[in-house]
């Protein structure tokens, strides 16, 4: 199976598909930034290639337009003007074309800014959480130690950890909600190598599930779409589905961005191991997305994406 099929698919059935109620997910490509592939991915090559910044639009029929995660934003460019955080944007080029800002993406499929009433952050790195601001309305779910290492952290500390605080919105204790506070289950049996998970929303339908190592307070979002698989966006848990399926580490530059590296190998361990089973067991109800993973977006069915054209407005950062 290699990396053009879309997400993992694994097999054939849908057991356990019923547990959950289905949403609608989109997945909008909001931005990239540029590296050389070696940087990111063992055995990569030199050239320079775009790594996408992955948004989850979910649309639940009671609690409306959710999202996991933002993806690039002009505030990020903000942020980075000054020394030193502008060596956050040296080292990681951000390029936000303009169909592709999360505005633009959201307004061809009728939603508002305004309208958007939920985010759920995986961690609170800046190519995470830029576009905050432009959500005034949102309630912000994410983890504990993930804010409460924002509050405590220099300046210097976090920005060599990539984070932005001044990302935050003004009114972001108001707005904030700690994953930490939402009800523990058991996940179900195809995901049990995954531990507990949080339940969100309160129907079912969405479920926070801790997957540590690559930040602090780090979390995947597990739901069923309305193609009856199970969906879990694994955020940074891993950057490449070979690193799920293969069980591939990842590159050893990436290594200063890993918060625990102990718990990121344990991580990966237990993703591989879903993946793993389900496959031995002809389970196709199961797709692991990674946010930055650019197989994985090209290889999604064009009902839960919307392609870019060749020819458009480019802002380089």
């Amino acid at each position: 199976m290699n990396e053009s099929v879309v997400a993992d698919r694994i097999g054939a059935s849908h057991v356990g598909a019923s547990s959950f109620p289905r949403v609608r997910l989109d997945v909008l490509r909001v931005g990239h930034c540029r590296h050389p592939e070696c940087m990111a991915i063992r055995g990569g090559a030199w050239r320079v290639v775009d790594f996408p910044n992955l948004v989850g639009l979910i649309r639940h029929p009671a609690a409306g337009a959710l999202l996991f995660d933002t993806g690039y934003a002009e505030h990020f460019v903000r942020a980075t003007d000054r020394f030193p955080e502008r060596l956050y944007r040296w080292t990681t080029p951000v390029v936000l074309p303009t169909e592709e800002c999360l505005q633009a993406q959201l307004a061809r499929r009728g939603i508002a800014m305004h309208e958007v009433r939920t985010v759920f952050a995986s961690h609170l790195h800046g190519d995470h959480i830029a576009g905050l601001r432009d959500l005034p309305n949102a309630e912000v779910w994410c983890g504990d130690d993930a804010l409460r290492l924002l509050r405590d952290g220099s300046r210097i500390g976090l920005l060599r950890r990539a984070y932005l605080p001044t990302l935050l919105p003004d009114d972001f204790e108001r707005r904030y909600r700690r994953i930490e506070d939402a009800p523990s289950r058991a996940l179900p049996a195809r995901w049990s190598a995954l531990g507990a998970g949080r339940e969100l929303i309160g129907d079912g339908s969405l479920w926070a599930v801790p997957l540590p190592g690559h930040a602090r307070g780090h979390y995947g979002l597990l739901l069923r779409h309305d193609d009856d698989r199970e969906w879990l966006l694994v955020g940074d848990a891993v950057w490449r589905q070979s690193e799920i399926r293969e069980h591939r580490a990842p590159a050893w530059p990436t290594r200063w961005l890993i918060d625990d590296a102990a718990a990121h190998r344990d991580t990966r361990a237990r993703l591989h191991r879903v993946f793993a089973d389900a496959q031995r067991a002809g389970d196709d109800g199961i797709a692991l997305l990674p946010s930055h993973c650019p197989h994985s977006y090209d290889a999604l069915p064009a009902s839960m994406r919307e392609a870019v054209g060749a020819a458009h407005s480019a802002r380089a950062a």
